[in-house]
């Protein structure tokens, strides 16, 4: 009995061939681009990028914000910000610890990485050194509160706010 070594003569036996590969390969990465594209997708409507506009301008001027800065470190001004009855409430005191009245402040209200539901401030004073805005409706989780004075006074407050 002679056999030969060519095994074209079995028959039902699999033999893999370049057109197999071929498929096996474009079903994997068929596949690893259908996945990627669904979670750039995904990702992309979730948070849509910088939320910063125009950060490399703002960037450049660095130098007058830490000035301003350093001048509002020299009023010795304190703040504290609290989420009560529907109300943002801001307290001002200087380094004493006694109320600072009579600021004219606004701000803005800022829902990290969804800019959609950022909301102006109007703030009024409810007593001396007691500053509040209407900060009813707020979704649970982080709020970013900013508050400035529109006068020529040099004051900015940016604290977290957690609404539980």
């Amino acid at each position: 009995m002679t056999q030969s070594g060519d095994d074209s003569s079995r028959k039902g036996g699999f033999r893999l061939k370049g057109w197999h590969v071929l498929a096996v390969l474009v079903g994997f990465f068929g596949v690893v681009f259908t996945v990627n594209g669904i979670f750039i997708t995904s990702a992309l409507r979730t948070f849509p990028g910088e939320e910063a506009t125009r950060a490399y301008v703002r960037g450049l001027a660095y130098n007058e914000v830490i000035e301003a800065r350093r001048i509002q470190a020299e009023l010795g001004w304190s703040a504290a910000v609290n989420l009560a009855e529907g109300q943002v409430l801001v307290r001002v005191t200087d380094e004493a610890g006694a109320p600072v009245a009579g600021l004219d402040l606004e701000g803005e209200l800022r829902r990290p990485g969804d800019p959609s539901r950022d909301r102006a401030l109007a703030f009024t004073e409810i007593r001396d050194g007691v500053y509040a805005a209407a900060g009813d409706e707020l979704d649970e989780g982080r709020w970013l509160v900013r508050v400035r004075t529109v006068d020529d006074t040099p004051f900015k407050l940016e604290r977290d706010l957690w609404r539980r």
